[in-house]
């Protein structure tokens, strides 16, 4: 809806269609938030954060889009994600690191930026996967774009970039407690380098693979499916 918005294409029926989804997913999601403000990934589980920050930048995009989508929605997911924070430190499991850069980043995204847990965890980057720099690149560029760290944590993407006939592309990055895989990462990489360094010669490379990747219409996942349409949407504006 937002490439179609962006590019003011004239198609009725597309948009119509799109639409009526895109209504439809805002009355799941409101009729199934929790009283703590947060998500479950089924609809009788538990809240949790990273289903509950996935749920939230769909609200927050849908809402700059134009659909409504109350502020006090948001507000509360906010409340409940600030909730699950950890503290840094190598008692701390990965998954759960890389798990807070993706919510610090859907924080920042949907306008309630934490610039001083974003900074403790740029402490940790080390072991951090891929993916999840690329999320803590783009929480930084949101609240401070010319903040320096966000050129270390691009070096460390460009650096671990792989490079071949079909373009460029991350490996080695899966996390399934995160739902990641390394074409995710790729996506999410994609996204992050559009954001913070549109003239990186890298790009159109990595939007070759990432398109490469793609199976009749989809990706291997739902999450490679959801991140690469975002990250090539975001592509498309940039490159027209």
């Amino acid at each position: 809806y937002r490439a179609l918005a962006a590019f003011d294409l004239q198609d009725d029926a597309l948009r119509a269609g799109l639409e009526y989804n895109v209504n439809y997913g805002i009355q799941q999601l409101l009729a199934t938030q929790k009283v703590n403000g947060g998500w479950g990934w089924f609809v009788n589980s538990e809240a949790n954060a990273l289903t509950t920050a996935y749920a939230v930048i769909g609200l927050y995009e849908a809402q700059q889009q134009g659909f409504p989508v109350d502020d006090s929605v948001i507000n509360r997911a906010h409340s409940y994600l600030r909730s699950s924070f950890v503290t840094p430190g190598l008692n701390v499991e990965t998954w759960r690191l890389n798990r807070q850069a993706f919510v610090l980043y859907a924080l920042a995204r949907t306008g309630d930026s934490d610039i001083g847990r974003t900074t403790t965890l740029y402490e940790s980057r080390d072991r951090l996967a891929l993916y999840a720099k690329a999320y803590l690149m783009l929480a930084l560029h949101i609240f401070s774009p010319n903040d320096t760290r966000i050129n270390t944590l691009e070096s460390d993407l460009i650096n671990a970039a792989v490079l071949s006939a079909t373009g460029a592309h991350w490996d080695g990055d899966v996390d399934r407690w995160n739902w990641n895989t390394d074409t995710r990462t790729t996506a999410i990489a994609l996204l992050a380098l559009i954001q913070t360094d549109p003239q990186n010669e890298l790009l159109p490379n990595v939007v070759r693979y990432l398109v490469s990747q793609r199976t009749v219409d989809a990706w291997e996942t739902t999450q490679e499916t959801a991140w690469a349409v975002m990250a090539l949407t975001d592509w498309m504006t940039l490159s027209g």
